[in-house]
């Protein structure tokens, strides 16, 4: 009888453990997805080169012309890299959704001239979080 008690004490434990694990793998996702983020928020070319797979795309429609662009991420990062002006700005994580491989966030950037909302769209390759996609929409102030 003890051994039945034991082993419905180890099974109960097991089950209750679960959820536990189930939550530090969740945290642990969604610190990885952030430190991905915080590269491309960075402003520094060297570390949003780091956050973005590269063959990602940043695709969005032009506030002055009004035309769909589709611009290869590394034009985006080599005028990230040539900018040694920096603007004052706030920026920040919105919102962010965790889904096995897959993650979504969105970012809001505010300057004294513009709001920007950025749209990421990322996926975990081999091991590591990485944005695939970017679309944004400009706001002038």
């Amino acid at each position: 009888m003890k051994q039945i008690v034991t082993v419905l004490q180890l099974i109960a434990a097991s089950f209750t453990a679960l959820p536990l694990t189930t939550q530090a793998q969740a945290a642990n996702e969604e610190a990885a997805v952030k430190a991905c983020l915080e590269n491309y928020m960075s402003g520094d070319g060297n570390r949003m080169e780091k956050a973005f797979h590269t063959s990602a795309f940043m695709k969005y429609i032009d506030y002055q012309s009004g035309e769909f662009k589709d611009v290869p991420i590394a034009e985006f990062i080599a005028r990230a890299k040539s900018n040694t002006t920096k603007t004052e700005r706030k920026i920040e994580i919105v919102s962010m959704n965790i889904e096995g491989s897959a993650a979504q966030a969105k970012i809001r950037i505010e300057t004294a001239q513009v709001i920007m909302n950025d749209y990421m769209n990322l996926l975990k390759v081999n091991g590591e979080w990485k944005i695939v996609s970017k679309i944004f929409s400009r706001q002038n102030k």
